[in-house]
C-alpha cells in the first residue's frame, strides 16, 4: 500500500503549479504519491471546488490505488523539501489537523450560521476549530468523508445560500462541525505543519518563515488579485529549491468514467 498526498487544483491559478512542484519534490523524496484533481467532478455552481476534495477516497479506489494514508492539502501550500515524513510520525487511526487561529470574525460567523441551520446541537468551541487545508487520515475515515458528501447532497441549496449571504467559508466550518457531530478521534499537530495566515504572524521574512516550520499556507493574504500571493509563493519556492524536475511525478486524475 502507498501513502498519498491529494490536492484540488481546478482552474489556471498560477499558484497551483508552484504548490504541485513543491509537493512533488517532497513526495519523491519520501516515496509518497501525489495526486491532483485538476478537473471538476461537478460544476462549481453545484459544488464548491474545495468541497470536491471529499471524493478523494472514491477517486483513489476507482483509479486502482492501494492506499494507506491520505493527506489532503490546499493548492496554495508549499512544503519544505526537508520536512520529515509525516506519515511515519502518525497512525492511520486518527485524523490529524492544525488549529486555525486566523480571522475569528470569519470563524465564529461560519460556526454560528451553519450551526443554527444544520447543526442545532453543536457546542463546538472556537478554540478547537481547525484549518481544512491540511487533513491527514487513513482508510477507516472513508465513511466519515462519505458523510461529508451526503451533507452536501442533502443541504446543497442551504449551504450555498448561507455561504453567499453571510460570506461564510465553503467547507471548512462544515468539516469542523461534522467532526464534532460524529465524534471523530483526532489529534492536533503543531502549527509548523500548516502555517496559515502568515502575514498576521509577521512571518513574511523568507529566512524566518522557512526556518520556523514545514508547510507554508498562503491563505488570507491581501492583494491576491494583484498577483502578490503568487509572487510571495514564487519567492519562497525559489528560496527553498531551484529544481523543477519533479513535475513528471504528479499524476492528474482522468476520472470522467469513474462515476
Amino acid at each position: 500500500m502507498t501513502n498519498v498526498v491529494f490536492s484540488v487544483s481546478i482552474g489556471n491559478s498560477p499558484e497551483y503549479s508552484l504548490s504541485q512542484q513543491s509537493w512533488a519534490k517532497w513526495c519523491e523524496k519520501n516515496d509518497v504519491e501525489l495526486f491532483i484533481l485538476n478537473q471538476e467532478i461537478k460544476p462549481k455552481e453545484e459544488m464548491f471546488y474545495n468541497y470536491q476534495r471529499y471524493y478523494m477516497f472514491h477517486l483513489l479506489e476507482n483509479s486502482g490505488i492501494d492506499y494507506d494514508g491520505v493527506l489532503t492539502v490546499d493548492s496554495d501550500t508549499l512544503i519544505h523539501p526537508d520536512a520529515p515524513n509525516i506519515f511515519e510520525m502518525t497512525s492511520r487511526d486518527k485524523l490529524y489537523m492544525v488549529r486555525d487561529t486566523g480571522s475569528y470574525d470569519w470563524i465564529i460567523r461560519g460556526l454560528e450560521f451553519y450551526s443554527e441551520s444544520l447543526f442545532p446541537k453543536s457546542n463546538l468551541n472556537v478554540w478547537d476549530y481547525c484549518n481544512s487545508g491540511f487533513q491527514l487520515m487513513g482508510r477507516k475515515h472513508k465513511d466519515f468523508y462519505d458523510k461529508m458528501l451526503e451533507l452536501w447532497e442533502n443541504n446543497q441549496q442551504e449551504i450555498i445560500r448561507l455561504s453567499e449571504t453571510y460570506g461564510l467559508g465553503k467547507e471548512q466550518a462544515l468539516w469542523n462541525l461534522m467532526i464534532e457531530e460524529h465524534n471523530i478521534d483526532y489529534e492536533i499537530l503543531p502549527y509548523k505543519w500548516n502555517m496559515t495566515h502568515i502575514h498576521n504572524r509577521e512571518l513574511l521574512n523568507l529566512e524566518l518563515l522557512t526556518k520556523f516550520g514545514w508547510v507554508y499556507h498562503f491563505n488570507g493574504l491581501p492583494g491576491k488579485e494583484s498577483g502578490s500571493v503568487h509572487r510571495l509563493m514564487e519567492e519562497t519556492h525559489r528560496y527553498l529549491t531551484n529544481e523543477n524536475k519533479f513535475m513528471d511525478k504528479i499524476r492528474c486524475f482522468k476520472f470522467q468514467t469513474c462515476f
